[in-house]
């Protein structure tokens, strides 16, 4: 589930919580428990144990475990079969597994991408 070019920064082991702020730089793993708010540009994988409940915003979330809040990813949300999301997620792709369940908003618009101009530029010839 980790890129190979990518490597682990660190991870919150089955048993363990950790409440606050969580900032890493490459890939974290979550087979815990984590209360607070998650922020990377890199990717955050969340193990069929891994309970995350606040805010995540990152580059990529691998979701296969519980997540209550709200899931931003500036790439891609994919929701494995084991996954049950409460919430909301605003992501421009998510993939969604035979299995996995999700309870609340979805937002796909990317951010990144300019509304089409329906004006015509000044000076332009018809």
């Amino acid at each position: 589930m980790v890129r190979a070019a990518e490597t682990l920064n660190g991870f919150v082991d089955s048993g363990c919580t950790l409440k606050g702020e969580l900032e890493f730089s490459n890939s974290f793993r979550v087979d815990g428990r984590v209360e607070g708010t998650i922020r990377s540009r890199a990717e955050l994988v969340i193990g069929e144990d891994g309970f995350v409940e606040g805010e995540i915003d990152v580059a990529r979330c691998l979701v296969g475990g519980q997540v209550r809040g709200t899931v931003r990813a500036s790439e891609k949300v994919v929701l494995h079969a084991s996954a049950k999301v409460w919430g909301e997620i605003h992501a421009p792709a998510v993939v969604m597994e035979d299995g996995a369940f999700l309870e609340g908003k979805v937002d796909m618009a990317a951010e990144a991408k300019a509304p089409p101009n329906t004006k015509k530029e000044s000076g332009a010839k018809s």
